[in-house]
């Protein structure tokens, strides 16, 4: 690390024993260091080194001296001009010492250790010293109340676990691809599709939540207390990322954290995750990353023009930035990007549809309302017509009568319900007097005489331009 005589540094600490992290701000009466969140911890806190004046020296001196097991910690020298944009991103490769070893060992202080046990014990601390990781404990996929999930939304415990996805649901992740679900409103079971992941619950036991696709991201609506501006709205709908920290409120406690805000390409729901919460590995594809390109991506900046190669063999130019939706590194600004957003845009479109297949065409049914549809049912539906579907209850108990039809100004099926008890007429309604009259009794109204369709309920007069002109066409030549 370059360093000139009047260059201050702050110092990183690990305690290798429990992982815990911190930059130092002090030392404890014990001889330990005293540390803090790297994290959130201000600059102005922490204790600063003068190169020229060997302050550093002086303090690991005092601390072996005074420590009754130094070699329970690790301790990195950083440049105090570089705190705030490396610290963040240096205090989570140090969680790994070992697999990050290459990339820490110009920042790491030399311990000089009294005695040569003390320094064997050290070494071999290092080397010992398990990797705390970045993930916490994964959700018991045998506590899940499977049979229970089938039955609400359809899903399998099969299907997710042989696409993958459960691997990462059980990390509080959202599935990466989308499912169909089939929840039931009323007497109705839809078919929709949502990406899914788990919700634990107060009483320890876990929810499927899906989460469905929207038609666009709710931009015009506040965020968790933040504004989008113009030029926000411009870059989530470029790349789906925000590119910059901003403060959201935790709704849970109300607290103010600093987070990076994507928008969830497939569904259009707009995420966000805690700036201390995001861990980047030093290795994407083929590109090494180092400190500063981790903070960079971690501040939600951008790696400009780096030459990716995928394991598959495909090669492209890309910059580099860090997307809450994914919790990963993605691609942007690529000609590969840009395929990619084009090829979910279509997926997107298709799957929002479920009432039709990928052609355009009508979807063939097979129920509706929980009753079966023959295959003449289902003929009459795809052509259009009224189809009857049988008897059954609504839900509210009361028999009834089920017709469907495809709707296509709505695009969609619509169900209608005759009544029994209700299907008997005693009179004729004051509004279709004329209806009934004309349609039923042959009689003639003067307003409506030349029209050619029958009269609709409550119609006393040419209801729009095509009737207008039938009713003023003449029926011959004048003689």
């Amino acid at each position: 690390m370059d360093q000139t005589p009047d260059q201050q540094e702050v110092l990183i600490a690990r305690n290798n024993e429990t992982g815990q992290v911190g930059a130092v701000v002090g030392q404890n009466p014990d001889g330990t260091p005293k540390m803090a969140d790297a994290k959130s911890t201000p600059l102005s806190e922490l204790v600063k080194f003068n190169k020229g004046q060997n302050p550093l020296e002086a303090f690991m001196s005092n601390f072996i001296r005074q420590a009754k097991n130094p070699t329970l910690f690790s301790f990195f020298k950083l440049q105090e001009d570089k705190y705030e944009l490396v610290g963040p991103a240096m205090s989570d490769i140090i969680k790994s010492p070992g697999d990050n070893a290459d990339m820490l060992k110009p920042y790491e202080v030399e311990m000089k250790a009294p005695t040569e046990k003390v320094e064997q014990e050290q070494t071999q601390t290092a080397e010992q010293a398990p990797s705390t990781g970045i993930r916490k404990a994964p959700i018991d996929r045998n506590r899940i109340d499977w049979a229970k999930i089938e039955q609400q939304w359809g899903i399998k415990r099969d299907d997710l676990e042989k696409s993958g996805a459960l691997d990462q649901m059980v990390y509080n992740h959202k599935s990466p691809q989308l499912f169909t679900v089939t929840p039931q409103f009323g007497d109705e079971k839809f078919s929709l599709q949502a990406k899914l992941s788990f919700r634990t619950n107060p009483d320890g036991s876990y929810s499927l939540v899906p989460h469905f696709i929207r038609n666009e991201p709710q931009l015009d609506q506040d965020f968790k207390g933040y504004t989008f501006t113009k030029e926000d709205k411009a870059e989530l709908r470029k790349t789906g990322n925000l590119g910059k920290v901003v403060e959201l409120t935790d709704p849970k406690t109300g607290e103010m954290k600093k987070c990076l805000v994507s928008i969830d390409k497939l569904t259009n729901e707009i995420e966000a995750v805690p700036v201390d919460k995001i861990y980047i590995k030093p290795k994407v594809a083929n590109i090494d990353l180092d400190m500063k390109a981790i903070g960079i991506l971690k501040n939600g900046g951008l790696i400009r023009e780096q030459h990716v190669e995928l394991p598959n063999g495909a090669k492209f130019t890309a910059d580099l930035q860090y997307s809450a939706s994914k919790r990963d590194i993605v691609f942007v600004n690529s000609d590969q990007y840009r395929q990619n957003q084009s090829q979910e845009k279509s997926e997107q479109q298709q799957v929002r549809d479920s009432w039709h297949n990928p052609d355009g065409s009508i979807k063939r049914l097979e129920h509706w309302c929980k009753l079966p549809l023959n295959e003449q049912q289902q003929a009459d539906y795809l052509a259009g017509k009224k189809v009857l579907v049988g008897e059954t209850k609504d839900k509210f108990g009361n028999d009834c009568t089920v017709y469907f039809q495809y709707n296509p100004e709505k695009r969609q099926p619509e169900t209608t319900r005759v009544y029994p008890d209700r299907d008997k007429v005693v009179g004729v309604a004051e509004e279709s007097k004329t209806q009934y009259a004309v349609n039923n009794q042959g009689k003639t109204n003067e307003a409506t005489k030349n029209l050619k369709e029958p009269l609709q309920r409550g119609q006393t007069a040419p209801k729009d331009e095509k009737q207008q002109q039938q009713q003023r066409k003449p029926k011959g030549p004048k003689v």
